[in-house]
C-alpha cells in the first residue's frame, strides 16, 4: 500500500448500484456519502482514480489520470460532495510535457498537507519515460517550492522508468517503481530534489530482482526508517517479489536472501503467475503483501495475501501455517489492488471479482491469521452495466472503508464509503 495510506458516468443511474451477494451483518455501503454510499467524478470522456488518502480532517483525496495523459486528482467533502476550496472545482488537472502520456499510479500527503503524486512522463519532449513527482499545495495548486515549478523528474539512465508507488517519511519523499528490468527506489528531498546521502552519493537505487523483468508495485517505509518494496519477478514464472534496504540504499542482508525474497503464491506449476500489488507493514513489524496469483496451469486468478517476518520469512501464524492464502471470488478473475490493515489487525483487500461479463467492486477481509472473514463479505459492487474496479483504498478514523477507481462508461473516478 502507498503512503500512510474506480471508471463511471456523472449521468449514472444509481438505481442500477447495487451490493450482491453480500450476507447479513457484511459491509453495507454507506447511505451518507455521495449518493447509496458512491460518488462519480467526470475528467472529459475518461477518468480513472489510481489511489486515495484521508487527511486528518477526513476530507478524501484521489488522484489518477484523464484521456491525454493528464494526471488528475479530486478532493471531496466528508460526505462525497466534490470540495470546491480545491481548486475552486474540487478536481484538478496538470499536462505534461513529451510525446508519451502521462501516467500518475501513486499518491501520498505530507503533514503539513501537501499533496504528493507520482508516476510517468516523458519529460524534456523525449520518448523515455521518467519519474514524474509533482506536489501540490493544500488548495490544488503546484508547489512552486518544489522541484521545477511544482515537478521533478527522475532519470536512472538504465532506459525507461516509472514510478509506481510513493511514501512520505519526515522530510523524505521516496518514489519506487521500475528503471530497465528492475526494482528502483529514488530518495527526494523536501524541496524535490535528489537526496545524495542516498544511494552511493546518487540518490537513487536499482535492483536486479529475479531471473528477468522485476517491477516494484508498492512502498512502505519501516519504523526504523528502511525501506520495503514489493511487487514482482521472473523466477521460474512470475512471482511476489520484495526487496528491503538500508537507511542509506544497500540492500538489507538481514531480510530474506541478500535483501531479497522471491515467493510462488499459488505453486510452482508451468503458468504460475503472481504479483504483489501493494504492501502494508503492521504494528508488529511483519509486513502484509497483497495482490493475485494462479493456483492452475491457466487458471483464474485469485486474491492473494502474503504475510512474512520481519526477516523476510514466511509467517506461519498466517494462512494454516503456509504464509499464503488466495481467495476466489466471483465466476472469473479475482484480483486485489491495495491493502490495509484496520485497527483490530484485519487485512482489507480491495480489487475486482468478475460477475457475468463484467468486473466489480469487491472488497474482501481477513483475520489476524489469514482466515476469512465471512462476517464481513467478500463485498462486491456493481456501478451501471460496465466494468468497475477498486485501484485504491484508504481506512478513515472511524474504521469506515473509502475505496477509489474507476466504473461505468464512459469513464470516470469512482470512489465508495463502506462502514
Amino acid at each position: 500500500m502507498i503512503s500512510t495510506t474506480m471508471k463511471v458516468s456523472l449521468g449514472m443511474a444509481i438505481g442500477a448500484i447495487g451490493i450482491l451477494a453480500a450476507p447479513a451483518g457484511a459491509a453495507t455501503l454507506d447511505p451518507t456519502f455521495g449518493s447509496a454510499g458512491i460518488t462519480s467524478t467526470a475528467f472529459g470522456g475518461y477518468g480513472a482514480a489510481a489511489r486515495v488518502v484521508i487527511q486528518p480532517d477526513g476530507r478524501i483525496v484521489a488522484a489518477g489520470q484523464n484521456a491525454l495523459g493528464d494526471f488528475a486528482l479530486a478532493r471531496y467533502t466528508t460526505s462525497g460532495a466534490l470540495d470546491t476550496s480545491f481548486n475552486g472545482t474540487g478536481k484538478v488537472t496538470t499536462t505534461l510535457s513529451g510525446s508519451c502520456s502521462g501516467q500518475a499510479r501513486a499518491l501520498a500527503l505530507q503533514t503539513d498537507g501537501k499533496i504528493v503524486v507520482a508516476g510517468t512522463s516523458c519529460p524534456n519532449f523525449t520518448s523515455t519515460r521518467n519519474f514524474t513527482v509533482f506536489r501540490y499545495n493544500t488548495d490544488g495548486s503546484l508547489d512552486a517550492s518544489f522541484g521545477s515549478s511544482g515537478k521533478t523528474t527522475v532519470n536512472f539512465y538504465a532506459g525507461a522508468s516509472e514510478a509506481y508507488a510513493v511514501a512520505i517519511q519526515g522530510g523524505s519523499i521516496w518514489v519506487a517503481g521500475y528503471a530497465g528490468s528492475g526494482f528502483a527506489l529514488a530518495r527526494l528531498t523536501g524541496s524535490g530534489t535528489l537526496d545524495y546521502s542516498f544511494g552511493s552519493g546518487t540518490g537513487t537505487v536499482t535492483s536486479t530482482v529475479g531471473t528477468g523483468s522485476a517491477l516494484a508495485n508498492s512502498l512502505a517505509i519501516q519504523a526504523d526508517g528502511k525501506p520495503v518494496l514489493a511487487g514482482y519477478a521472473s523466477s521460474g514464472g512470475t512471482v511476489f517479489a520484495l526487496t528491503r534496504y538500508t537507511t542509506t540504499g544497500a540492500l538489507d542482508t538481514t531480510f530474506g536472501s541478500g535483501g531479497k525474497v522471491l515467493t510462488n503464491v499459488g505453486g510452482t506449476f508451468t503458468g504460475n503467475s503472481a504479483v504483489a500489488t501493494s504492501l502494508a507493514i503492521q504494528s508488529d513489524g511483519n509486513i502484509v503483501a497483497a495482490g493475485y496469483a494462479n493456483s492452475a496451469n491457466a487458471g483464474y486468478y485469485r486474491v492473494a495475501a502474503v504475510r512474512y517476518t520481519s526477516t523476510g520469512a514466511l509467517d506461519s501464524y498466517f494462512g494454516s501455517g503456509t504464509g499464503k492464502v488466495l481467495t476466489p471470488i466471483g465466476n472469473g478473475n479475482a484480483i486485489g489492488s491495495d491493502v490495509a490493515i484496520d485497527a483490530s489487525g484485519g487485512i482489507i483487500v480491495g480489487g475486482y471479482s468478475s460477475a457475468g461479463s463484467y468486473r466489480q467492486l469487491t472488497l474482501n477481509r481477513y483475520d489476524p491469521y489469514g482466515n476469512q472473514d465471512y462476517s464481513f463479505g467478500p463485498v462486491v459492487t456493481t456501478v451501471g452495466s460496465a466494468n468497475a474496479a477498486v485501484q485504491g483504498l484508504a481506512l478513515q478514523s472511524d474504521g469506515k472503508i473509502v475505496v477509489a477507481g474507476y466504473g461505468n462508461s464512459p469513464v470516470t473516478f469512482v470512489l465508495a464509503r463502506c462502514q
